[in-house]
């Protein structure tokens, strides 16, 4: 099959365009080595791989289904945590099967697709997989996006992308999961995230780092306007809003909450065992087994760092924390996020 399109297609309200040959080289200078060729989206100025340009019209017009759970979240947010809780509410029956397969085998990234591009001629698991499910399919469609939508039933889909950069009906269709983080604890975890990367392959020390978040340079930023979408549509009856320090804190009550929002008829003895699931010590040890033989997550050894509240303390100078809490104040003024950060 080709390239999962609604019958009438919509144009896109933006463009994308690559980002500025000055703005990379004073990025690769601030020791971001894995940032050439970078995209950006106009007006909204989102970067990204360069292979979304080629497939934004297509996450734009992206067929969502009243059966699919979609998750939303920013980079480093607690998304693969929430991906597990996700499935295993989906799942019960067969939690065993997370030892064997890794996360996103046992449901939809969409991003793959231009973060973790598959090459034409591939001889790949991956590669077969796609030529099972879309045997017409062309890989520079999107192979993930294919597959997403050749699968018959329910599905769990997740994404980096802004709500706004996916297609208009998605709340009005599906069921979506947003989980928020403190924005400087989410910083230093995706600073380490890009240290291992070897994609990403960043050399430069906590303070560059720093910098470049606040000033909107990182992959899927701006920050304030990804998770300020959601929060802005939070009453949505489709939309629940979640936060990853209420999750640190209460698992077991935020998890209930979230199954009711899902419709699923949970007992507290099955919300015990997702929580169990999909808790950072379980999922750390499923990631270090499943490395073995076959790579890293995401190309990031020891993907899972700490996932704890307030790491950000323990790493930023003085100078800097202040200037994080002026950023935060001018960009949160008038919105009140209740982010929590200790």
């Amino acid at each position: 099959m080709g390239s999962p399109q609604m019958p009438s297609r919509r144009f896109l309200p933006f463009t994308v365009e690559k980002v500025s040959d000055e703005e990379e080289e004073r990025l690769k200078a601030a020791g971001f080595l894995g940032y050439g060729d970078l995209v950006r989206t106009d007006p909204s100025s989102v970067r990204l791989r360069p292979g979304y340009a080629r497939l934004a019209e297509t996450y734009y017009n992206f067929e969502f289904r009243p059966d699919d759970t979609v998750l939303l979240s920013f980079p480093k947010s607690g998304t693969t945590w929430m991906s597990e809780a996700l499935w295993a509410m989906r799942n019960l029956g067969r939690l065993e099967e997370a030892d064997e397969v890794a996360i996103d085998d046992r449901l939809f990234f969409l991003d793959s697709d231009f973060l973790l591009p598959i090459t034409a001629g591939d001889d790949t698991p991956a590669m077969k997989k796609f030529a099972r499910a879309c045997p017409e399919g062309r890989v520079e469609d999107g192979v993930t996006l294919q597959m997403t939508a050749a699968h018959k039933g329910p599905r769990i889909l997740k994404t980096h992308l802004q709500l706004e950069l996916l297609n208009p009906d998605l709340l009005n269709t599906s069921k979506v999961v947003y989980i928020a983080r403190n924005p400087k604890d989410v910083c230093v975890s995706y600073f380490h995230h890009c240290r291992k990367n070897t994609r990403l392959n960043f050399k430069g020390d906590f303070s560059d780092f720093a910098e470049a978040f606040m000033a909107n340079q990182l992959l899927f930023e701006p920050f304030w306007d990804h998770v300020v979408q959601a929060w802005m549509r939070r009453s949505h009856e489709n939309l629940h809003f979640m936060f990853f320090e209420d999750m640190k804190r209460d698992a077991h009550g935020e998890l209930r909450k979230l199954a009711t929002f899902l419709e699923l008829d949970l007992s507290d003895e099955d919300v015990h065992r997702v929580a169990d699931h999909c808790s950072f010590g379980q999922m750390r040890a499923r990631e270090e087994r499943q490395s073995e033989g076959r790579g890293p997550l995401y190309n990031v050894p020891g993907f899972f760092h700490k996932g704890e509240i307030g790491g950000w303390k323990s790493v930023a100078s003085p100078e800097l924390i202040d200037r994080f809490d002026n950023w935060i104040l001018d960009n949160n003024c008038g919105i009140d996020i209740p982010f929590r950060y200790e």
